[in-house]
C-alpha cells in the first residue's frame, strides 16, 4: 500500500509541476528577489520553530534533555510526514529512543497523548480566533458561521470526552475491566504478553494527564507559539518577495490557519502537493499575485517540511550511531574487567 501510495503522489506532484511549469519557474525567478537579511530571518524562523516544538516535549517529559527531547520529536516528524502511512512508525521509533534514553514507559505515552490533544486543539482554535477577529470587520458569510460552528463542535466534544475519560471513575473502572479481560486473552495466546500490566500502565498514564489537565494553559500557549511561528515563516517569505497591502495580517491568518486546518484531513505525508496547492491558491484569491504567492509557500515547505524530514533523518542516524557505539564498548568493557580478575 505504501508503494502504491507513494507512485500514485509522485506521479501526480509530477503531472501537476509539469503542467505549471511555467509558473514554478517564475516563482523560482521571484525567490532571487530576496534580500540576505529575509533569508537569514527566516532560516532563524525555522531553527525557533524546531525549538519550540522539541521543547514541548521536554517539558512534558521532564526531565529530559534538549538534545534527546528534539531527537525524539523530529525522528518521529521525519517518519510521519516523509513516509506514507508513516504514523505508526513514527510512534515506535519515538518510544525506542525514549527507552533507550531510560523514560518511563508511562511518562513517554502519557507525553505523546499530550502533544496531540494540545496540537488538535491549538489547530481547531486558531481559525476560531481569526474568523471571529475577522468577523469584527465585515458582515459573516454562510461559510464564516459553518466554521464557526464546527470549530466550536470539535473543541466543546474534545473537551467533553477529555473530562470524562480523566475525571469519570464509572469510566476508568469501566475501561480497566476491559483491559484486564484483553490481557487475559492476550495471556493465554501469548505468554510473554502476561509479564505486562496493561491496567498499571493505563493508571499511571491517566495519571499523569489529569496532572497536565490541571495546568493546560502552559502547555497550549508553548503548542501555539510553535505553531503561530510556522505562519510567520510564510508571512515574513511573503513580504520579502514584496506582498504589500494587497494582502493584511488578519486575512494572511485566515488563509493560513484555515487552509492548515483542512490539510490536516489529506491522507497523505505532511499534505505535500495539497498544501502548497491550497495555500497558493488561497493567497492568490486574497489579491496575491500567483509567482510571489507560490515562492513564499515553497519557501515555507523548505523550512517547515523538508528541513524537518532531514533533521530528523541525520538525528535518527546519530542516534543509530550512538546505539552501536555503547554496544560495542560495554562488551569490551566487560572482557576487560573479567581478564583483570
Amino acid at each position: 500500500m505504501r508503494i502504491v501510495v507513494v507512485a500514485a503522489v509522485g506521479i501526480a506532484l509530477a503531472a501537476a509541476v509539469w503542467l505549471r511549469r511555467d509558473m514554478v519557474a517564475s516563482a523560482v525567478a521571484e525567490l532571487r528577489s530576496m534580500s540576505a537579511a529575509v533569508v537569514v530571518l527566516l532560516v532563524a524562523l525555522g531553527v525557533l520553530e524546531r525549538v519550540t516544538r522539541a521543547d514541548v516535549m521536554r517539558r512534558l517529559m521532564h526531565p529530559v534533555g534538549f538534545g534527546r527531547a528534539l531527537t525524539i520529536h523530529d525522528v518521529g516528524t521525519s517518519a510521519s510526514k516523509g513516509i506514507p502511512l508513516g504514523g505508526p512508525l513514527a510512534t515506535g521509533l519515538r518510544y525506542s529512543i525514549a527507552r533507550d534514553a531510560a523514560i518511563p514507559a508511562p511518562t513517554f505515552w502519557s507525553a505523546l497523548v499530550a502533544y496531540g490533544v494540545a496540537t488538535t486543539f491549538v489547530t481547531w482554535l486558531f481559525p476560531f480566533g481569526v474568523i471571529v477577529v475577522d468577523l469584527t470587520r465585515r458582515s459573516a458569510t454562510t461559510t464564516d458561521l459553518a466554521m464557526l460552528a464546527v470549530c466550536a463542535v470539535v473543541v466543546g466534544g474534545s473537551l467533553a470526552f477529555w473530562a470524562v475519560v480523566l475525571g469519570s471513575d464509572r469510566v476508568t473502572s469501566w475501561i480497566v475491566g476491559r483491559l484486564r479481560w484483553a490481557s487475559a486473552i492476550a495471556a493465554r495466546r501469548i505468554p510473554a504478553a502476561g509479564r505486562h500490566d496493561l491496567v498499571e500502565g493505563f493508571l499511571a498514564v491517566r495519571a499523569s494527564l489529569r496532572e497536565v489537565g490541571r495546568r493546560p494553559v502552559g502547555l497550549l500557549l508553548r503548542t501555539a507559539l510553535a505553531q503561530a511561528v510556522g505562519a510567520v515563516i510564510l508571512l515574513v517569505a511573503l513580504r520579502g518577495l514584496g506582498v504589500g497591502a494587497e494582502l493584511g495580517s488578519v486575512e494572511f491568518a485566515r488563509v493560513f490557519f484555515v487552509v492548515t486546518l483542512l490539510s490536516s484531513f489529506v491522507p497523505v505525508p505532511g499534505g505535500v502537493g495539497v498544501v502548497e496547492a491550497g495555500l497558493t491558491g488561497a493567497l492568490v484569491a486574497a489579491g496575491v499575485d500567483a509567482p510571489a504567492a507560490l515562492a513564499g509557500v515553497l519557501v515555507y515547505r523548505l523550512l517547515t517540511y523538508v528541513a524537518p524530514i532531514v533533521v530528523g533523518a541525520t538525528l535518527y542516524v546519530v542516534w543509530r550511531l550512538d546505539v552501536r557505539r555503547r554496544r560495542h564498548v560495554v562488551p569490551a568493557s566487560t572482557a576487560t574487567v573479567a581478564s583483570l580478575s
